[in-house]
């Protein structure tokens, strides 16, 4: 089943086509590369009202240019989580919002169970995070990267979240889920959203093709007796919702899976694909 994340006060997809999108974080409206948009774009849509533009080179970095000033950083609303949004050198800006579909389904299942306990692996600037931690949850979030850990806590204490709700980790992801098990820590929620390539915080490297499978295990071993939910999720080329539905299969249990679809202005967007899964 695909899911659609819509407009927000925060948040709105403005258009896309041309291998790019159109999209409005807070006031700012920003262009970026969108390959999947293969569509043309539409002609009255607002494109020279950007305030940025982002053209990629080679090894996934590039560069911004922009219309007009922007501030360092600015705020843009999800619901009821606050966010603060940025201009990276990968094209990020520290928000994915096809993921917000997500966190409703997540705080729903947390709400019956306050003492939940949930890791969330390769976990950003914290919207799911933050989701979990609102619902009631005590949540573990892991991240190698330290400057990402930090925005996650800005986000959290702009979102008025309880300080002592969250632990942030900068870790390796699989080396931490299996220590986990040895030191028989359980969660009720496991969220794995990971890179199709990356480094640990000693220079681990990850592959998806070779590691995602091995951390699905591990991830089952540290599920409680009561668990809630498994939520996967990715971006990386040749990973479809079929893929994810197999990683998940040895858990037993009910799994749906499916396209993120960004929708606003032109054709619902693909932006990712997921799978849930509920004992």
């Amino acid at each position: 089943m695909d899911l659609e994340t819509g407009k927000f006060e925060g948040y709105e997809l403005v258009d896309s086509g041309d291998g790019r999108k159109l999209e409005r974080f807070g006031e700012a409206i920003i262009d970026r590369p969108c390959p999947q948009a293969i569509w043309p774009r539409r002609e009255k849509a607002g494109w020279k009202d950007a305030a940025a533009t982002f053209q990629r080179g080679e090894g996934g970095s590039g560069e911004w240019t922009s219309r007009k000033p922007l501030p360092e950083s600015w705020p843009a609303k999800i619901g009821d989580l606050d966010f603060e949004i940025r201009l990276t050198g990968f094209g990020n800006v520290g928000l994915f919002p096809e993921h917000a579909c997500h966190w409703g389904w997540i705080a729903d299942l947390l709400r019956v169970r306050k003492d939940a306990r949930v890791l969330n692996l390769f976990a950003y600037t914290g919207g799911a995070t933050m989701a979990c931690a609102a619902a009631g949850a005590s949540v573990v979030h892991v991240d190698a990267a330290r400057s990402v850990n930090n925005w996650a806590m800005i986000n959290a204490k702009r979102s008025h979240l309880p300080e002592d709700a969250v632990r942030y980790l900068g870790d390796d992801a699989l080396k931490l889920t299996r220590r986990e098990g040895r030191r028989s820590r359980r969660y009720e929620g496991i969220i794995l959203d990971p890179p199709t390539f990356g480094r640990g915080t000693k220079g681990e490297v990850w592959k998806i093709e070779r590691d995602f499978f091995a951390l699905c295990k591990a991830c089952r071993e540290i599920v409680s007796e009561r668990p809630l939910f498994a939520l996967l999720t990715s971006h990386s080329p040749g990973v479809t919702p079929a893929v994810l539905r197999t990683m998940l299969a040895p858990w037993g249990g009910s799994v749906e899976a499916g396209e993120m679809l960004l929708a606003g202005g032109g054709p619902a967007l693909p932006s990712g694909v997921y799978a849930r899964w509920t004992p």
